[in-house]
């Protein structure tokens, strides 16, 4: 989703067109990312992320084969319209399930209040006795030209601050979203430059890690298109590398209405391709050559069809219906605004809709025991 690019310092009550986020996340058994290296140490003053609130604990619980995610799956969601633990909260005892995951965003106005300065996004949340998922750029917002600074190494300190303010609130055992969508052109850190790009996501994830050890980090594109300009014209020109990453991510949307492009069932959202040749679709890219990394659907949603309601509640019909044919994903998050960029996602639009997304999200296999 492009249309949240930055939230005013102080402005938690405030996230632009963003509505809630439901976060199912399956366990992996025994996931442990490869190619990083000696573990950094943790910097002087650490505090250890609790057990209930660590997303590498949290996310390894063990999983039965051929069953996504299984019993141990979590939930959750980004507080809407204020990123807090009450409005967390507010949203899961509506929907009548406890929220193990909360998404939340780092204040992107400068080098200072994005890094070092964004305390609020973890006081915010301070109670919440979950994991996180913290979406962070990798420059602030209107400072594209830092992004090759970035990858020399200029703004380092920065990262290992932004680390060590992550272990200092007890949070470092978290999932940071790191330069997502640099194939939109809406985003600061876009991938005009792709080796620009490339290093200074590298020098951002070495120098978080260098004080925060526990952090794992989620390279994640957007779904619908790749200008000629970005990326050299396709997204996976700007991996950065499986030493860096360890969650893959896909930010796709479909669209209620028959007949056109978006249109389609869950296998469509996650694996179209209208050109198996140029590309094998996201699942297939992601499994046949990044096989050892977890996949995360990491925003995904339906645009409303006015002119027929039950088209939308088809579509998250098909969810939990197809989501076995694809065992590799182990995070699906749901984005939902009434104001979209493209239409209305809320998934209690209608109550046709709402009655369909509500038997996805009490499926027993989102069931946790802790």
């Amino acid at each position: 989703m492009v249309g949240v690019i930055g939230i005013p310092r102080r402005a938690r009550a405030r996230w632009l067109a963003a509505g809630a986020l439901l976060v199912l996340l399956g366990a992996l058994a025994g996931y442990v990312s490869g190619n990083r290296g000696p573990a950094p140490t943790a910097p002087a003053g650490a505090v250890s992320t609790p057990p209930d609130r660590s997303a590498r604990l949290l996310i390894a619980r063990p999983r039965t084969a051929g069953v996504w995610p299984g019993p141990a799956g979590l939930s959750g969601v980004n507080g809407d319209p204020v990123l807090d633990t009450a409005h967390v909260q507010q949203f899961c005892a509506a929907r009548g399930r406890d929220c193990r995951i909360a998404h939340t965003y780092t204040d992107r106005t400068s080098w200072e209040s994005m890094t070092r300065g964004t305390g609020w996004t973890f006081d915010s949340l301070e109670d919440f006795a979950g994991a996180l998922v913290v979406s962070q750029g990798l420059v602030p917002n209107g400072h594209e030209a830092d992004l090759a600074g970035c990858a020399a190494g200029a703004f380092d300190k920065y990262w290992r601050d932004f680390g060590t303010l992550m272990v200092r609130y007890g949070r470092g055992d978290s999932v940071v979203r790191l330069g997502w969508e640099m194939n939109a052109a809406s985003m600061a850190w876009r991938g005009t430059d792709p080796t620009a790009y490339i290093g200074c996501y590298r020098h951002a994830a070495f120098a978080i890690r260098a004080t925060d050890p526990d952090v794992l980090l989620d390279w994640t594109i957007n779904a619908h298109h790749t200008p000629a300009g970005l990326c050299d014209g396709r997204s996976t020109t700007c991996y950065p590398g499986d030493d860096v990453v360890d969650w893959v991510g896909f930010d796709p949307y479909l669209f209620a209405k028959p007949g056109g492009y978006g249109h389609g069932d869950f296998s469509y959202l996650v694996n179209h391709t209208s050109d198996p040749q140029r590309w094998p679709g996201f699942y297939t890219w992601v499994t046949k050559t990044h096989g050892n990394k977890p996949l995360m659907i990491a925003e995904w949603g339906v645009y409303e069809y006015p002119a027929d309601p039950s088209r939308k509640a088809w579509i998250f019909s098909t969810v939990a219906a197809q989501l076995n044919r694809f065992p590799a994903i182990k995070g699906l998050i749901y984005f939902d605004s009434p104001a979209a960029p493209k239409g209305d996602t809320r998934p209690d639009s209608t109550t046709t809709a709402l009655a369909e997304f509500r038997v996805l999200a009490e499926s027993a296999h989102f069931t946790v025991t802790l």
